[in-house]
């Protein structure tokens, strides 16, 4: 049995793919998620083969969710409303798509190319699909999971992220925030304009920046402005591309 999970904002559209699902034989139903942060939390409990991710979610956006769920990620086939135009974007990604109203033609196909595949899409598939709808803008979300929880914040206001042990610890807003993740693979979700890694154990946010403190034989510290008022060590191979990037000698 192939056991799926349902994420979709509208209780009629989780209704209609759940009749639609119902003919197939070897397919089980194990949950509908309301929003984002919902299918996350059920992906991690009910460890679903196959999930029907709805772009426009409250909490999360599809998108987001699967960006979230790397290295624990269900097979993913994004629904969506987009325009024609923005279809491209999931062709060239070369990831499993729906266009809303989905008819049982498209959907046995799809079932059927996945039947086959047993695969799932790459981290960097979804990554350049982000990168080709939203234009290369930030996310507006990000989650990570700490613990038996996700957590939901805007990245902009991360002003560090610092590996401990095994994890990474998120200073956002004064508050210390730690996930499973480490530092390396954060660094992939973040956005490479804004987020710079100044040493293999640390990685920072150059809008809260504010002072490179020398402290001699080629030792700097870089100074944030967070309420922490936080001092992270610059490696010596970081050091020329910091100052590359602040215009300094």
């Amino acid at each position: 049995m192939m056991r799926v999970l349902i994420a979709d904002d509208e209780a009629l559209a989780r209704s209609r793919f759940q009749r639609m699902l119902s003919s197939f034989s070897d397919i089980e139903v194990v949950g509908e998620a309301s929003n984002g942060l919902e299918a996350l939390q059920m992906v991690q409990a009910m460890k679903p083969d196959l999930i029907f991710l709805d772009i426009e979610m409250p909490e999360l956006s599809g998108l987001e969710v699967a960006e979230a769920l790397e290295g624990q990620r269900p097979t993913v086939v994004f629904v969506t409303a987009y325009s024609e135009h923005a279809l491209k974007a999931f062709e060239l990604s070369a990831l499993d798509y729906l266009v809303k109203p989905v008819s049982s033609e498209r959907l046995l196909e799809t079932i059927e190319r996945i039947r086959k595949r047993k695969g799932t899409g790459s981290f960097h598939q979804f990554q350049a699909l982000m990168t080709r709808l939203e234009g290369g803008r930030a996310k507006r979300r990000m989650a990570v999971k700490c613990g038996a929880k996700y957590k939901v914040f805007d990245p902009d206001l991360i002003s560090a992220v610092v590996a401990k042990d095994h994890y990474a610890v998120l200073l956002i807003e004064g508050e210390e925030l730690t996930a499973d993740d480490s530092v390396d693979s954060l660094e992939k979700r973040l956005d490479p304009q804004k987020f710079l890694r100044i040493h293999r154990s640390a990685m920072i946010n150059l809008d809260y920046l504010t002072e490179l403190e020398h402290e001699g034989d080629r030792k700097y510290s870089a100074v944030l402005s967070d309420k922490a008022k936080t001092r992270l060590p610059v490696s010596r191979e970081r050091l020329d591309e910091l100052k590359k990037i602040l215009e300094l000698d």
